[in-house]
Order: C-alpha cells, then sequence, then structure tokens
C-alpha cells in the first residue's frame, strides 16, 4: 500500500491488509552487520534523514532512518502524516504479520549469503510455503533454486528503458529487439525452473503472456503507476500484478468478475 504509506515499512503493510489484500511484495537487502533490511534502494539518500549506501551501515543505526518524512513531502495528498516512521528488518514484518499475507521478496542485491540468510529467516517462522522469491538477477534466483527446487520463484524482467544495457544481458542479444530480449529472458527462466515472470505494465502485451504461458510461466506485472497501466495488465491476461493502491486494484478485479 505505498500510495497510502511509506513502502516496505510496517504501516504500510498493516494497511495493505485492512484493504484486503493478501500478498504484499518487499524488497530486502544487507546491512552491514547481515542483518536482512526491508529496503527498496541502494542508498538511503533519497529517501530517509541517513545517508550512503544500506549496506555500509548496522542494522541498529537503519533502524533509526526515517522514511516517513520523506513520505509526507512526496505524497502531501495523504491525510495520514509518518514522518518518524523507521525503516524494517524482515524480521520484524515476519513476526508482526505471519501467516497473515503470502509475502513476495524481491531480492535487491548481489550478496552470495543473502538467499541462505533469507531463506533460514523463513525456516525459522515455517513460512516457505507462504513466499515467491523474485529478483532482477538471475544469480540469486539460481541460488535459491539450487537450495530450494519447489519454492515459487519470479524472475523479473527489465523494463523497455534498460533491457538492452543490463550487465547480465548476454552478448548474443546484440541487435535484437526488446520484444525478442524478453522471449529469450522467458525461456530460460522455463528452463531455470522458475514458476513465474513479472514484466513491466507498460511492456506487457497479450502475445507475451501466452507465449510465457507456453513456456509453463505465469506472468505478473510491475510498474502500475496509474489506472491505465492497471488495465493494461488486466487487458493482457497476467495473473496479477504489485500495485501501489490495492484498493483500486482489488475495486478492478471485483468488477471483472
Amino acid at each position: 500500500a505505498s500510495g497510502h504509506a511509506p513502502e516496505n515499512t510496517l504501516p504500510a503493510f498493516a494497511l495493505a491488509g485492512a484493504l484486503g489484500a493478501v500478498e504484499v511484495e518487499l524488497d530486502v537487502r544487507f546491512s552491514s552487520d547481515l542483518e536482512i533490511v526491508v529496503f527498496h534502494d541502494d542508498r538511503l539518500d533519497r529517501k530517509t534523514n541517513l545517508h550512503g549506501r544500506v549496506r555500509d551501515h548496522r542494522a541498529k543505526t537503519l533502524r533509526t532512518a526515517d522514511i516517513g518524512a520523506w513520505f509526507d513531502r512526496t505524497h502531501p495528498e495523504v491525510e495520514t502524516r509518518y514522518a518518524g516512521t523507521g525503516v524494517s528488518l524482515l524480521d520484524e514484518v515476519l513476526d508482526r504479520f505471519e501467516r497473515r499475507f503470502h509475502y513476495h521478496i524481491e531480492i535487491k542485491s548481489w550478496d552470495d549469503l543473502l538467499p541462505v540468510k533469507l531463506l533460514q529467516n523463513l525456516d525459522a517462522r515455517a513460512l516457505r510455503d507462504r513466499v515467491t522469491i523474485t529478483s532482477f538477477s538471475m544469480k540469486p534466483l539460481l541460488q535459491v533454486r539450487e537450495i530450494d527446487p519447489d519454492l515459487p520463484i519470479c524472475f523479473l524482467l527489465r523494463d523497455a528503458a534498460d533491457a538492452l544495457a543490463s550487465a547480465e544481458y548476454r552478448p548474443e542479444l546484440a541487435g535484437r529487439t526488446r520484444e525478442q530480449v524478453q522471449r529469450y529472458w522467458v525461456e530460460a527462466a522455463a528452463r531455470a525452473g522458475f514458476a513465474q515472470v513479472g514484466v513491466r505494465a507498460a511492456d506487457l502485451s497479450t502475445a507475451l503472456v501466452a507465449f510465457a504461458r507456453e513456456q509453463g510461466l505465469e506472468t505478473r506485472a510491475w510498474g502500475v503507476k496509474d489506472d491505465a497501466a492497471m488495465e493494461q495488465v488486466f487487458a493482457s491476461g497476467a495473473m496479477g500484478m504489485t500495485i501501489d493502491w490495492p484498493d483500486r486494484g482489488l475495486a478492478r478485479a471485483a468488477r471483472s468478475g
């Protein structure tokens, strides 16, 4: 519910549940002392009162970072004020909400130990059956798949702006169209035994969704910024979407039956 409350925070997850969401998406990365922090950006500067990379601060320091003040500045239309809302650890989120949600956990960094510790945190709470692991990077997803051959995995495809520029993209993709690049990675996700691919809403098409389904993959959407993008997801036949306004998404789903 990051359209209504600071993203990746306890108030946002609580509000999502109150609005009817049964699934939530969250981003994880390491602190300097190897605690799993729930935070989207690599750096703290834009959204908090701290500076530098998340990875360079201890968890105790990160928990004092105020993300609520940033939300208040950037969402003046929201009546509730959130200044003072801090950054959460994954442990705090899972302990607070337990089995209330299905968690789509996006791995944001390339730390080799992060997938291992993430699964350990889930096992400590018997929550593997309530989780889908996602990432824009194949590397951590393949690590997860090696550890657990059955855990649902969603490979996120990059958007049109950098689909051909990522360091992970292969030389053989030079000269291909964005659609051809997308199909290449859909096939790679299928070979890896993943369950889903995530596609930017603006890049979704019925043809891509159908192609993924032919490979045994479902499609979810990310980057749903407005009602027009939400409608594009529904029209494409994708199975679901990450959306900042779960109330709007659920109301639209109800209208479509």
